[in-house]
């Protein structure tokens, strides 16, 4: 069997001479789609490049590793419930499968026998059946899809596709087995993630948040360089004094933390804002909660220079801070249709603002974890209901990490600089030259490479031109090959 799976070269020459033989390979026949578009970037994105990384525990030979991570790595793109249904659809697309490698004759007859009985809307699941794919993430070796991770995560910062410094922190559950902590880089434009972890979802993080928190803004740190996060915006569960020390005075990152209601430092808070010594100010607020807009009369209040944290003072004092303090703030939240729904709560930050409007608004960006990072994850990209196994913890692993890197792929495809990146990928001639090819051109393989044609150069090639021309400018006769 040949090894040989290199991403195939446009090579026009070579493809126009091995149509005008008889020796090319295949034909396809389709226009760009957004899948298409996904899997360009994807490759331009360094994604495929950092696949080698991966390592896979093999007990014998079979379908090559290389092929099937790649086939994995665009999976999480197409629109389906489950590997077995994302599987399907893309071994439907041709043209895809032999832009990841596969040959013509893998396509239409598989690689062997396995599961050959099996069958998919009347036809033989060919390359391969998607059990395969399932246990090659089961031989996975996790330290490298680490590796792999972050050599692509790394590619973003190399290219500076990360906008803004703003992050934040926290952790969603998929069911009730695992719980995904994750790192978001929360710029409006192109939300990314960066940096995650999956924890046990049955062990509790109490005690645990610091060091989950300083492993994912390490990985950040390693990919990007030591500028590349100026603030952390995290919840309750994160208020960990040490931590905010370790953040603001060793890494140079601000905190803005929502304060628990437990503390002492809240408690002042309020007694301060009691004894009107505190200014308020009202505002109107329009958010979205679960994907329905919501507007509040937000009143918020502010101190600074707060020194009622004993953890915090400690670890500062350990650091060789002296005088360190906290700034808070006071949120009293009103539904704007329901005066009865009102909502209080406190942030603090381990530098001070101008302002305590300033310091809600900027923690308003947290939200977006919630509703442009997990939310869309679990809606729009299926990783709770589909986790591809719920027997295999490596296979779950894998399935978050393509997942999410999938997610940066789109994310960015919708920015300018994704879509320069686009068409400087493999079929990029499918839309700058539209008008050359028309809206559906014709994608023509060799063994090594490949090139796009209008289906008329392709029927003059083949030695049978159209009597009359339907191209766009062209005269009657049979059309230019060059």
């Amino acid at each position: 069997m040949d090894h040989d799976y290199a991403l195939r070269k446009h090579d026009r020459a070579a493809v126009v001479a091995a149509l005008q033989t008889g020796e090319y390979e295949a034909i396809a026949t389709s226009s760009q789609s957004a899948l298409d578009e996904l899997v360009h970037l994807a490759i331009e994105l360094g994604v495929f490049e950092a696949l080698k990384l991966i390592k896979v525990q093999r007990d014998r030979e079979g379908i090559p590793d290389e092929l099937l991570l790649r086939t994995v790595a665009v999976l999480p793109f197409v629109e389906a419930m489950g590997l077995s249904a994302a599987a399907g659809e893309l071994f439907k697309d041709a043209a895809i499968l032999l832009e990841l490698g596969y040959s013509i004759q893998q396509v239409q007859e598989g690689f062997n026998q396995r599961h050959h009985g099996d069958k998919t809307d009347g036809k033989t699941i060919t390359p391969c059946h998607p059990e395969v794919l399932r246990q090659e993430l089961a031989r996975l070796d996790l330290a490298s899809l680490d590796a792999f991770r972050q050599a692509v995560i790394k590619q973003l910062f190399a290219r500076r596709l990360v906008k803004g410094k703003v992050y934040a922190i926290d952790g969603s559950g998929l069911h009730d087995r695992y719980r995904l902590v994750g790192l978001l880089n929360v710029h409006e434009e192109r939300p990314l993630w960066l940096s995650w972890r999956i924890l046990d979802g049955k062990a509790s993080e109490k005690g645990k948040e610091a060091s989950v928190v300083q492993a994912l803004v390490g990985d950040v740190i390693a990919a990007g360089g030591p500028q590349v996060i100026e603030w952390l915006l995290m919840d309750a569960l994160y208020a960990d004094g040490p931590l905010l020390v370790w953040l603001e005075y060793q890494r140079h990152i601000h905190a803005l933390v929502r304060l628990p209601e437990d503390r002492l430092l809240y408690q002042d808070l309020q007694g301060l804002a009691q004894a009107k010594m505190l200014e308020w100010q009202t505002h109107s607020d329009l958010r979205y909660v679960a994907g329905h807009k919501q507007v509040r009369r937000v009143s918020v209040t502010m101190a600074a220079d707060l020194t009622s944290w004993d953890s915090f003072l400690a670890a500062a004092s350990a650091s060789g801070v002296e005088h360190a303090g906290l700034w808070g703030a006071l949120i009293h939240s009103v539904d704007a249709k329901d005066p009865t729904n009102t909502e209080d709560w406190a942030l603090v930050s381990t530098t001070p603002f101008n302002s305590a409007w300033a310091g809600y608004c900027h923690w308003r960006k947290r939200w977006r974890i919630e509703n442009n990072g997990f939310r869309e994850l679990k809606e729009g990209w299926h990783l709770e209901r589909a986790p591809w196994s719920w027997t295999s913890d490596t296979v779950v692993a894998a399935r978050v990490t393509f997942t999410l890197l999938a997610f940066n792929v789109a994310q960015l495809a919708k920015t300018t600089q994704g879509r320069q990146l686009t068409h400087r990928g493999i079929r990029r001639l499918r839309r700058e030259l539209t008008a050359t090819y028309g809206p559906a051109p014709v994608v023509v393989f060799t063994a090594e490479a490949y090139a796009v044609f209008h289906i008329e150069e392709v029927m003059a090639l083949l030695g049978l031109p159209p009597t009359h021309s339907l191209r766009r400018g062209a005269s009657n006769g049979p059309p230019p090959l060059s």
